[in-house]
């Protein structure tokens, strides 16, 4: 008696509150539960640092001292940011699935026990990605960047900031299809439906300027589009000085600088005409230079919907009820 059995001296227990933990107390559990799951989970974390690295030398080999020059080499490259960065976002999306989808279980059984404001495993599960996704992004970058050419050690770090935020939109994504689907598989169909979809119209394949004008509205909201075209930008559309083409001397009038953007475009099609790399990449692409700042803000805006939403699935959707 007391100890199996309620003792019949003893008053029952009460809590005045919904929950015996205080808000901070739950807060640091639940965030210190995450960490640690997270840091003893080398099949989720590991695989994503593997995979940076591998698309990173992948890539990199593939387009080792590339030249970026002529019309064939520009399109190749603004091909090559598009890919690589591409498939590193998917690689997280898909990564993220197994570990969010069999973490709702338990989060059912403690949510049912009052174990924990929703709010808070929320918060755990958006800080635990932070540090992994930034790490991935660097190895990614360290190596990418340096072997298919590119030299400014400032846009390296702009580079590496668009590649880690593209990797959290797809993980927090993905995390949101997570919570909201009711198994792993709709979640990675309906996930991958999604990016397919977008992945036609962002700007690549085909290029901006041929997308027919009913389907524009698909192109600028589509969410994959901000980091590419950040990323592409800040190697192909930079230059501060652009040269201009004189007729009469059939010769540009100044170098424009040693940046990529400013170089003149060598074999371009006659339709095409006398253009540098950063006018064609805007012109044809859509990827602009004077973009980079308010994309920036638009992914962290995506970034914070996607939290959003799940977190709205994870307080409200509940796949235990029938």
């Amino acid at each position: 008696e007391g100890v199996t059995v309620p003792s019949p001296d003893l008053p029952e227990m009460m809590f005045a509150k919904k929950r015996a933990a205080t808000s901070a107390t739950q807060m640091k559990f639940v965030v210190t539960r995450f960490f640690q799951m997270y840091w003893r989970t080398p099949t989720y974390n590991l695989t994503r640092m593997i995979m940076a690295v591998f698309l990173a030398v992948l890539f990199g080999l593939i387009f080792i001292d590339a030249d970026y020059d002529s019309y064939s080499g520009l399109n190749s490259g603004v091909g090559m940011v598009y890919i690589a960065s591409l498939f590193l976002a998917m690689t997280a999306f898909q990564s993220v699935l197994p570990l969010a989808s069999s973490e709702r279980a338990p989060y059912y059984r403690e949510r049912a026990s009052q174990t924990y404001n929703a709010f808070w495993y929320f918060v755990g599960s958006t800080l635990a990605e932070i540090p992994y996704c930034f790490m991935s992004g660097a190895l990614f970058t360290a190596i990418f960047y340096p072997m298919v050419g590119f030299t400014d050690v400032g846009v390296a770090f702009l580079f590496w900031l668009a590649v880690s935020l593209s990797v959290m939109m797809q993980v927090y994504m993905g995390q949101m299809f997570a919570y909201a689907m009711p198994s792993e598989e709709v979640a990675a169909i309906i996930g991958l439906l999604f990016n397919l979809i977008f992945m036609q119209f962002m700007g690549f394949s085909p290029p901006a300027y041929a997308i027919p004008s009913g389907y524009t509205w698909l192109y600028k909201i589509s969410p994959l589009r901000f980091p590419v075209s950040i990323l592409v930008a800040l190697v192909f559309s930079d230059c501060d000085d652009l040269p201009t083409w004189n007729e009469e001397t059939q010769a540009y009038n100044n170098d424009g600088g040693s940046k990529l953007g400013c170089k003149p475009m060598a074999n371009a099609p006659v339709d095409v005409g006398h253009i540098t790399l950063k006018e064609y990449t805007e012109e044809y692409f859509g990827f602009e230079h004077s973009t980079i700042t308010r994309y920036f803000f638009v992914i962290i805006g995506c970034i914070i919907l996607f939290r959003v939403l799940g977190l709205i699935a994870l307080r409200y959707i509940n796949h235990q009820k029938r």
